[in-house]
């Protein structure tokens, strides 16, 4: 089998380094339609010629070919004398039949939302946001993966940002399942890299189905684990925790973090939570952890976080556009002003280390 060769980079004086980021939604559509499709679900049960694939999942277009092979360059999918299977990358995070590290929710997600930056020219000129929720309940209500219509709501609107995700059962799993995926490369490098031995037990604000803990648990098992999110999140919460076998370890404990105190443990996380909240949330958040937690308990906060120059992390920046664009206050920041934040609230010893990817933590001890 020959290992695909990576398109060389386009020179930066290059036309085509311009268009190759003009058509980069191509590849991103290829991967969330693959997904829509079932084809890395449908290889992890097994291999198939293209013509077998396309029968399994009735794809009758004649672009097929070039669509599967897309999937090959990418190094998604590997093709060994005419017979496809999943790549050891989608073999491990596209099948879900792998819950501990299934990230194909996450792309669900995404897929439902594809078209709702088209209105993002409307939403930068007007101040207004766009309404995500509806662009996912429109998806829903056509029963297909395509995206919704881009509706803009006032810039001053407060209601619920992320209400429609749960208005009904479906939808917070739904949710739940993009969160992990969403989460996954941070959680493992939380549970691999950092130092457990000095804690006991550990808190996941945010939680949604559990991962972090599902990943810190499984790998340290002197730890004890809670979950907090909103009670409708905690038959989530439960069913993956029994998937991977950790029940016993961890409970779930509903509440609201904006009305209720958290929940005590000698470190609490907040994962991909701060950015979706305008600057007095993150920092009464973040006062709120310090209550919580005892002498030299730690907080533990990581994102994709946007560098301190504003020049260079373009995931994190994006990701504090599309939050901006979606949200009625939330923006992205940097390490140095989550490190200010946690310091204000009486935080010592503020740390910022590298996850994985664009991800990022930031620890501060109480």
């Amino acid at each position: 089998m020959t290992t695909p060769q990576p398109e060389a980079a386009f020179p930066a004086d290059s036309p085509h380094a311009i268009i190759d980021v003009a058509v980069a939604f191509w590849k991103s559509k290829a991967l969330l339609s693959a997904v829509e499709l079932g084809v890395f679900e449908e290889l992890a049960v097994r291999p198939a010629t293209r013509a077998e694939l396309t029968g399994r999942l009735e794809i009758a277009g004649r672009g097929a070919a070039d669509f599967l092979d897309a999937l090959v360059s990418l190094g998604l999918l590997e093709r060994d004398g005419g017979v496809y299977r999943n790549s050891p990358v989608a073999d491990r995070y596209l099948d879900p039949r792998k819950p501990a590290t299934d990230i194909s929710g996450y792309l669900s997600f995404l897929n439902a939302g594809f078209g709702c930056w088209a209105g993002l020219t409307d939403a930068l000129r007007s101040g207004g946001r766009l309404d995500f929720s509806a662009a996912l309940a429109a998806s829903r209500s056509a029963d297909q993966g395509g995206a919704g219509d881009p509706k803009l709501v006032g810039a001053d609107a407060t209601d619920d940002t992320f209400g429609e995700a749960y208005a009904a059962p479906d939808q917070v799993t739904g949710f739940l399942r993009a969160m992990t995926g969403y989460s996954m490369g941070a959680n493992q490098a939380i549970a691999e890299r950092y130092d457990w031995s000095r804690s006991r037990t550990v808190a996941d604000v945010g939680c949604a189905e559990g991962s972090l803990l599902a990943q810190v648990l499984s790998r340290n098992p002197h730890l004890q684990g809670i979950g907090f999110d909103l009670p409708v999140v905690g038959p989530g919460f439960d069913a993956h925790l029994e998937r991977v076998g950790l029940t016993d370890r961890a409970c779930f404990a509903g509440g609201d973090f904006f009305t209720d105190p958290l929940p005590t443990a000698d470190a609490i996380v907040m994962g991909h939570v701060l950015h979706d909240w305008d600057l007095d949330t993150k920092k009464t958040l973040i006062g709120k952890a310090y209550e919580a937690l005892p002498e030299d308990g730690r907080l533990l906060v990581y994102e994709s976080l946007i560098d301190d120059d504003r020049r260079e992390r373009t995931t994190g920046l994006l990701i504090s556009l599309n939050v901006s664009t979606v949200s009625a206050g939330g923006l992205g920041y940097t390490g140095a002003e989550c490190g200010d934040w946690m310091r204000a609230a009486g935080f010592r010893d503020i740390a910022v280390s590298h996850l994985d990817g664009p991800e990022y933590l930031v620890v501060g001890v109480k």
